[in-house]
């Protein structure tokens, strides 16, 4: 019999996990707009509103008292989030830094255990108290997840809500249902989907009216409180051009428009709008070493397969086929659908965005666990050894079939390898190796100062527009020592005319790499490049007599 120590010491070991790679791990790319903004939601919300970014990550990070300068410096004026968290943040110098990141990043760390109690509890009321364990185990040590519960983020925290969500409509209890709903949303503005879901499955249950009007106006109340009932009318007009925005979908703006009557959060407006744009916008897409500007359908799928362990990605399948077997559909619909809708959205950035499908996947091994301990219980160990055998590089994770994270650009880039997390490895790397001067191109949200000296180490700018790039369409490196984030290599963030800028590197086999996502280049033997000699100019003909 498997009591509540086991899984209690479970959750101890992935905080412990989690808890070092806090106060540890470097910036990643999103983190100083997100700190700031939940600083700021606390203090003075107009000043750094973010509108992106849905409140639960700003109410659980920002309490916190910290030396961030006042509301009337004169950086936040612009209210342009990631110009005024760079200006910020290039300013500070450890240990500053360090402190205030981990400040921040701690209070996240309750929602990867939240959602590990949940995979637990909801496994161990269908499969017994063994395969609930194992079935936590695969989540506390599955890479993605382990990394991303210890960033400034709110994917875990979307995670633990959708997983929330379809327990209450397992268990059938609608007051859950509701506050899931509000939690989803509240975490992730793309969860708003719950709210169209949420009133369905409400309508097939007794007293369906009775429910239906708690949820309307609990979800709709929270919201307003969340959003610290900053609300406001929207104008007919406004509508009317939503309507004729070809990157809004109709039923929304049909939704909408009950909102010239009831007032609705102003920057829950603004965000709902902005997700659909940048939805729409369609950025580039790195996928299998090529770049596309559409949505490509199988993205989430080839994520997972090469950056899921090998020993989860079999225990999953299997306990697929035990869950149909033994008419088990319910598990099935939930990740389906998650991958589904991020497959059909031009936002394709990373597994970080279809975080939400991976408590399903536990709770199918604990289905596999159920038929078959013993198989489900190697599967898991080999998938747990594979995972912390590369840890703490679980946002560079790429399982032994791919070739693991060395081999990881060959796939995919961005936050699936490199989000800007490695400054601190690059560091270690170079004082073991007695290396002051190079030339650095850093791609992430971290401070290169807060780790070199200034003198030292010259950046090279990465060409995001003509500016910047400076007619130079191809970079050619000096006989020095380059360090070189992997996630410019391949130019897909680039304008188009740009993608060759690190062409020279890309032909070229790193020296070495800090971590995994920061490739080294020591080419300091290598002979400086002189230009041709100008050929002779032909001997003038002596005039014909």
């Amino acid at each position: 019999m498997v009591g509540i120590k086991p899984v209690a010491a479970l959750a101890a070991t992935m905080f412990a996990l989690q808890f070092w790679q806090a106060t540890h791990g470097g910036l990643t790319a999103d983190e100083p707009n997100h700190m700031l903004a939940s600083h700021f939601y606390w203090t003075a919300p107009n000043v750094f509103p973010e509108t992106d970014l849905a409140p639960l990550l700003k109410i659980v990070t920002g309490w916190r008292a910290s030396q961030i300068p006042p509301p009337d410096d004169p950086r936040w004026k612009a209210h342009r989030e990631w110009i005024a968290a760079g200006a910020y943040f290039v300013d500070l110098k450890d240990p500053y830094l360090h402190d205030l990141t981990t400040a921040f990043r701690l209070p996240v760390l309750i929602f990867p255990l939240l959602t590990l109690f949940l995979i637990w509890h909801w496994a161990r009321g269908d499969c017994g108290p063994a395969p609930a364990l194992l079935a936590a185990a695969a989540f506390a040590f599955e890479p993605t997840a382990l990394a991303h519960g210890s960033l400034v983020k709110n994917d875990i925290a979307a995670a633990c809500a959708y997983a929330a969500f379809w327990y209450a409509a397992d268990r059938r209890n609608m007051l859950l249902l509701t506050l899931a709903t509000l939690a989803g949303i509240l975490a992730k503005l793309s969860l708003i989907v719950l709210a169209v879901i949420a009133p369905i499955i409400i309508l097939t249950r007794p007293q369906r009216i009775k429910h239906l009007a708690v949820f309307a106006v609990t979800v709709y109340a929270g919201l307003c409180a969340a959003y610290q009932f900053d609300t406001r009318i929207l104008h007919p007009i406004e509508i009317q051009h939503k309507f004729a925005d070809p990157a809004i979908p109709y039923a929304f703006t049909w939704i909408a428009q009950l909102f010239q009557w009831l007032p609705i959060p102003a920057d829950f407006w603004s965000g709902c709008v902005s997700l659909l744009h940048s939805s729409a916008e369609r950025p580039p897409i790195y996928l299998n070493g090529e770049i596309f500007h559409q949505a490509q359908p199988l993205y989430s799928l080839t994520a997972l397969a090469v950056k899921v362990p090998i020993g989860l990605l079999l225990a999953i399948a299997a306990g697929t086929v035990v869950a149909i077997r033994e008419r088990r559909m319910f598990l099935l619909f939930p990740p389906l659908l998650y991958i589904a809708l991020a497959s059909l959205s031009g936002h394709q950035l990373g597994i970080r965005l279809i975080i939400p499908a991976l408590p399903f996947g536990a709770l199918l091994v604990a289905r596999l666990a159920k038929a078959h301990l013993k198989t489900a219980t190697i599967l898991i160990a080999l998938a747990a050894a594979e995972s912390l055998a590369r840890f703490p590089h679980g946002i560079a994770f790429f399982n032994l079939a791919a070739g693991g994270p060395d081999n990881g650009l060959r796939y995919l880039a961005d936050s699936n390898l490199d989000w800007g997390q490695d400054l601190p490895a690059l560091k270690t790397w170079a004082k073991s190796n007695n290396v002051e001067e190079f030339r650095l191109s850093y791609f992430g949200g971290d401070v290169p100062w807060r780790h070199f000296w200034d003198q030292k180490v010259r950046p090279i700018v990465p060409p995001d527009n003509d500016a910047l790039a400076k007619g130079i369409t191809i970079y050619e490196p000096a006989p020095e020592l380059h360090a070189i984030s992997a996630s410019l290599l391949h130019g897909a963030c680039f304008p188009p005319k740009y993608k060759d800028f690190y062409r020279r590197f890309r032909e070229m086999r790193p020296t070495a790499k800090a971590g995994y996502s920061i490739f080294i280049y020591d080419l300091r033997n290598r002979p400086v490049p002189t230009p041709p000699a100008p050929s002779a100019a032909p001997p003038t003909p002596a005039p014909k007599p």
